[in-house]
Formats: structure tokens, sequence, C-alpha cells
């Protein structure tokens, strides 16, 4: 394949969305940013997020881009911090994007939704899942579901397929909108099904934790199951606790863990652990695989789900670019019109508070791999 070639697949999906016409009128570019974590260890979902945000944009201008316009991505790095995310979004407004790609996760998402309110412009997050965003008609919205529709599938997978009777909980709380409420609707799901939650232990990965003493008291809570919110990184550090601390309990997270990271670094410690997020890795479409060798051939790696939901954002955005001319004005509604896009994940829709509508996937780790183990 040619750098920079269009699939076939992706071509024919691009072309459902985008009706290329002759470049008569205004040929500029369409400028549209992206805004999330570039640096620092939580950077995949950043990183990947920009490629695959990267890799849209480029698609579609080898398809004729929007109206005969091509879009040209402006990324800034958020620092994964609140002040971050109002700094890089505050630039990419100066430099007069038309919408924002962005943020990666739900607390910078909160941090600068008011002056992305303000400002007018949309703010479209790959990743963004808390529930405190949701039906909300503001300039906000995602292509992915929001958490505790995630956490529910999970909580009823775990009671009642794996018949988990009793779990505990690690929460990272410097994303506290995303796994408080992923948390609460776990347990209150997991409850209402019979089920026991023992306790819950809370850590900044900011801060100094005694990781001994919350290792012993798992061990006396003798749990049939752990559910860890946090990212990949500290997923694989409290595994390695955990195993090392001889508790066999089985391992459930959300979407936040679920990159190639947590299987570069995690090893047997996290083989079993399951997931839920709506995106499959092992997705057999012939759009998702011709999304996967393209990014691949592109950038020299595997994409994440932030590189295939940056790569939708991007997808829904044309969209509504196209209905009008490459202009914000009536931007939002022209996305939030509940229209089906086809994507490299399959099918969604963004209801009028830009709320995305999709399926969801149990995956877990088997041989060192993420395989799909239900649909939802």
């Amino acid at each position: 394949m040619v750098r920079g070639s269009v699939p076939g697949a992706l071509l024919t999906a691009l072309c459902l969305i985008l009706f290329a016409l002759p470049g008569c009128g205004d040929s500029s570019p369409i400028l549209v940013g992206f805004s999330g974590q570039l640096t620092g260890k939580v950077s995949d979902m950043g990183v990947g997020g920009r490629n695959g945000a990267l890799l849209a944009v480029e698609h579609i201008n080898k398809a004729g881009g929007v109206n005969g316009r091509p879009l040209k991505l402006v990324a800034e790095d958020d620092g994964n911090t609140a002040e971050g995310a109002l700094a890089a979004d505050t630039a990419l407004i100066d430099a007069g994007v038309v919408a924002i790609i962005g943020h990666m996760t739900s607390s910078q998402s909160m941090a600068a939704l008011p002056y992305v309110n303000e400002s007018g412009i949309i703010l479209i997050s790959p990743t963004t899942s808390t529930p405190l965003l949701t039906g909300i008609k503001d300039n906000f919205t995602r292509v992915m579901v929001e958490n505790p529709v995630q956490s529910r599938a999970l909580a009823t997978y775990a009671r009642t397929i794996l018949d988990i009777r009793t779990i505990a909980s690690i929460m990272e709380t410097d994303n506290l909108s995303y796994s408080m409420t992923f948390e609460e609707t776990f347990t209150s799901v997991f409850e209402q099904l019979g089920g026991t939650f023992l306790s819950s232990f809370a850590y900044s990965a900011s801060g100094a934790t005694n990781w001994t003493a919350i290792m012993a008291e798992l061990q006396r809570l003798n749990p049939d199951a752990i559910l860890l919110t946090c990212p990949a990184q500290d997923f694989v550090t409290l595994a390695q606790n955990i195993r090392s601390s001889g508790i066999t309990a089985r391992l459930f997270s959300g979407a936040w863990a679920y990159t190639d990271k947590l299987l570069l670094w995690g090893g047997r410690d996290i083989e079993g652990s399951i997931f839920v997020i709506d995106f499959a890795s092992d997705n057999p479409s012939p759009a998702f695989t011709s999304f996967i060798k393209a990014y691949e051939t592109r950038f020299g790696s595997s994409p994440n789900f932030a590189s295939a939901f940056a790569y939708e954002s991007v997808l829904a955005l044309a969209n509504g670019l196209k209905k009008t001319d490459g202009s914000s004005e009536g931007l939002l509604a022209a996305m939030t019109s509940g229209e089906r896009i086809q994507g490299v994940t399959g099918s969604f829709s963004l209801d009028e508070y830009g709320d995305v509508t999709r399926e969801v996937f149990i995956v877990t780790v088997r041989d060192g791999s993420f395989r799909t183990v239900g649909i939802r």
C-alpha cells in the first residue's frame, strides 16, 4: 500500500459521507483542532487519538476534501491537566479552527467545556464518557458511549455470565468525573443482581499510596473479583501488586485501561482480565481491517481505541461540515441530527444532545491479545 493511500473499504465509507464537489469556490483549508495529552505517562491515548484524526483528515483530503476544500489538522498538547486543556483550546480557537477533536479524558473535557461553550466552537470528544455531560444541550459531542452504559454491561456480565459474587474496587481519583460514575453504576447494578460489593479503595496517580496496606486488606476481604478504574499503566502496576500478594481475584476494568501498552507491559499478570468498551480490536469488518492496515502503514504501529474514535470524530465533523459548506455556523445542528454514520468500528449516530448511540463489547485478555467475548 502506498503511504497515504485510502483502502477500498475506507474509501467506500468516505464516499458515503463526503460528496466532493469541484473546487470552483473557496479552496482554502478548513482548520480542525485536536487537543489531547501528547506527552506524559498516559500519552498513548492522546498520541493515538491525534494520529487517528490525522489519518482521517488525510483520507478525506484524498477523497476530495469537504465540498472541494481540504481539511488541515492543528494539534495542541493539553498536558492531561485542566489548565493545559484550557490553554490548548484557547490556542486552537485563536488559530481559527472550526471545531476541536478532544479531549481524551473526562476531566479535561469538563474543565474546558465552559470556555468552549462561550466561544461557540464545538468540542468533539473521541473518548470522554462521563455521564455528567449526558443529555445536555451544549457544544459538547462525543463518539464514545457514556460510561454508565459500559459499566452496566460489565456488571451484568460479571454477575450473570461469570457468576462473580463478591467484588472490591480500586479507583484513580485524578479523573474523578469518569472513575466515580463508572464505579457507582457498576456497584449499583452488581448489587441489584444479587452480588456483594465489599469495599472501595481510592488513590491519586499524582500522590503517594500505601499499596502494602491496600493489598493486605484485599487479602483479608478475599473478593471473587476486583474492579480497577484507572489508566493502562496503573492497571498493570496494580495487577502486579495483586498477583505478587497471592490474590487470585478476576480483574475487571473499563475503556480507560484498554490500550496496547496494557498488553505490552502486563504479561501474565493481566491474563483473563475483563474489559468493557465500544470497540473491539478483533473486529472482522472490512472497514475496520482496512483502517488497521492504513494506520500501521502510516504510523508504523497499531491503533488503539482512541485512534479509531478520533478517526470517527473527524468523520462526524466532516459529515456536518459538508452540510454547512465548511462553516461553523449551524454545525452543531448538522452533526446532531441522528443520522447514521458508517465509521471504522461500526455505524453510529449523534442525538440532539451530541451523545452517541452504538454497541458495546465485553473483551478479555487471552494469550497476550484482546479477544471479544460478548456484545451488549
